[in-house]
């Protein structure tokens, strides 16, 4: 029986991409939404925002499901961009839902809208859940057509080989 593969990049320009993306990734969300922490100064608070976004919500998904996925689709499907920013949005989405759906608070308010009553996430919160999910969606897409920049851009277009297991 055959089996499809696809060019794949090198494994080099996949340990930067790794090593790039996610510091990239947070730099770009600390941007758009730096914590306050008690800092005065804006420069300092992106540089902050940045340092517990990249290790506590960039790296670890990176490793956990990127790292794995990664070595699960090498040669079994082709590393385009639409591909590449599917994958990204996943590996940065999945945590956030795990969280979101899994672990509420008991109670939680938002702009005086109930978001958890009782432990139950209500519409509100559910709206918010979306948003969350929206904006951490569009980050990781971004950081999947980085990755593929960095990773599989100018891969040939080989098309695909028969390999015979």
């Amino acid at each position: 029986m055959a089996a499809t593969t696809f060019a794949s990049p090198p494994w080099w320009r996949i340990a930067v991409a790794l090593i790039v993306v996610p510091l990239v990734a947070s730099v770009a969300y600390a941007v758009y939404a730096p914590a306050y922490q008690g800092l005065p100064d804006m420069m300092e608070r992106v540089v902050q925002t940045t340092a517990v976004v990249a290790f506590f919500g960039a790296y670890p998904p990176t490793v956990a499901l990127g790292i794995p996925l990664i070595l699960y689709l090498r040669g079994r499907v082709r590393a385009s961009l639409a591909n590449c920013a599917m994958v990204g949005a996943s590996i940065a989405t999945f945590p956030w839902f795990c969280l979101a759906i899994f672990f509420g608070p008991d109670e939680a308010y938002t702009n005086d809208h109930m978001t958890y009553q009782h432990g139950m996430m209500t519409w509100w919160g559910l709206l918010e859940a979306i948003e969350l999910l929206t904006e951490t969606a569009v980050f990781g897409i971004a950081a999947g057509g980085l990755f593929w920049l960095i990773a599989a851009a100018g891969i040939e277009k080989q098309p695909p080989s028969k390999v015979f297991e």
